[in-house]
């Protein structure tokens, strides 16, 4: 098949530049080597924290901010295609501060007020209000403009709306080798499919390593785990997703919540560990002790993609190719960060250049 864009890669990511490209004129082919949201997305939580953040300013602040106020319009948009209402959190995150770290945080709290974005400091009758089981807290910060949404639900949603616009969809299909011709991509092979394109997207998270090797470059992404578990507590109220530096405590519509996830560098196998499930479950008894009596429903692994060298994400073009073009390396920021990357990508095919963020900060490297 022929086609003006091929996106190998239908996470998150891949899956927002597949739908933001289906509003243009270009025809437009997303491929997977299994299922959409198999890889990172499947294992994220869903966790939009831009504002409650520690870091002040800076590109990477910058880009979490632009991204977050792209969601709520994308949301809308993708509701009235599709005729459903998404899975999205809109009670805001609060996050826990150690009296030693509150004078870490002045900073980031002025810059966000400078912004525009409200960054409440609670008190512990605040907090026990909004959360009784975690009113142990000194002092915490809630930031009502963040969000959480179902990260396989956003998946088939961004990929649903794309094929309704014309996107074609390819999953099950690993691409095994790459014709190039010159300094161009001239097509992507898969068993029982060329794919024949104008330009290649590489989207395929702790996947796009061996895509770089396909097509002559090194691409640094590597694995780190995830963990996470389901519990249901009746006294925990489905409120505000409740946020430190190493887990997160997500509510469910359907009363259970989400806790997640561990960072392990070195991970010997993507499956879940019972030493994992473990400092998941341990990690959240030091947000709330109650959380000790909560039943586990189930629990789950996955890698995300971290760039090893450079910053977190990798975006642009690959050197020495003038069609080829990577987003990937989003780490744990992939279902924040997805639309803005969508929204840069497309612009970089339409014009060459975009004005989303400055694309040389987060260039790939070549050594």
């Amino acid at each position: 098949m022929k086609c003006d864009v091929a996106i190998v890669g239908c996470g998150v990511v891949g899956a927002a530049i597949a739908y933001e490209l289906s509003k243009t004129e270009l025809s437009v082919v997303a491929i997977d080597a299994g299922n959409p949201a198999e890889g990172a997305t499947g294992a994220a939580l869903g966790v939009l924290m831009a504002v409650a953040t520690m870091q002040a300013s800076g590109d990477v602040a910058d880009l979490r901010l632009h991204s977050l106020q792209r969601f709520e319009p994308l949301v809308v948009e993708l509701e009235d295609i599709l005729g459903r209402t998404l899975p999205v959190n809109r009670r805001g995150i609060l996050r826990p501060i150690a009296p030693e770290q509150w004078e870490k945080w002045q900073p980031a709290i002025a810059a966000r007020r400078e912004a525009g974005y409200e960054l409440h400091v609670v008190k512990p009758t605040e907090i026990s209000y909004m959360q009784p089981d975690l009113s142990h807290w000194e002092v915490g910060l809630y930031s009502p403009a963040d969000r959480q949404i179902e990260p396989r639900a956003f998946v088939i949603a961004l990929l649903q709306a794309a094929r309704r616009q014309g996107v074609q969809t390819l999953f099950h299909t690993p691409i095994q080798s790459v014709k190039i011709r010159g300094n161009r991509i001239a097509a992507l092979y898969a068993a029982r499919e060329t794919i024949a394109c104008h330009t290649a997207i590489v989207a395929a998270g702790v996947g796009s390593p061996l895509l770089g090797e396909l097509m002559g470059a090194r691409i640094p992404v590597v694995p780190v785990k995830g963990e996470a578990a389901r519990v249901y507590l009746p006294s925990l109220s489905a409120g505000a997703v409740i946020a430190t530096n190493d887990i997160n405590l997500v509510p469910l519509v359907d009363g259970s919540h989400w806790i997640g996830a561990t960072v392990e560098f070195e991970p010997a196998t993507p499956h879940p560990s019972a030493g994992g499930v473990q400092s998941v479950l341990q990690q959240a008894i030091s947000l709330g002790p109650a959380i000790a009596q909560a039943e586990l429903k189930n629990y789950w692994a996955g890698y995300r993609p971290r760039p090893s060298g450079q910053r977190a994400p990798i975006l642009g073009y690959i050197p020495g190719l003038e069609n080829a073009i990577v987003a990937t390396g989003h780490y744990r920021n992939g279902v924040l960060l997805a639309s803005i990357t969508a929204l840069a990508i497309r612009d970089l095919i339409l014009h060459g250049r975009t004005t989303a963020c400055n694309l040389e900060h987060f260039a790939l490297k070549t050594a």
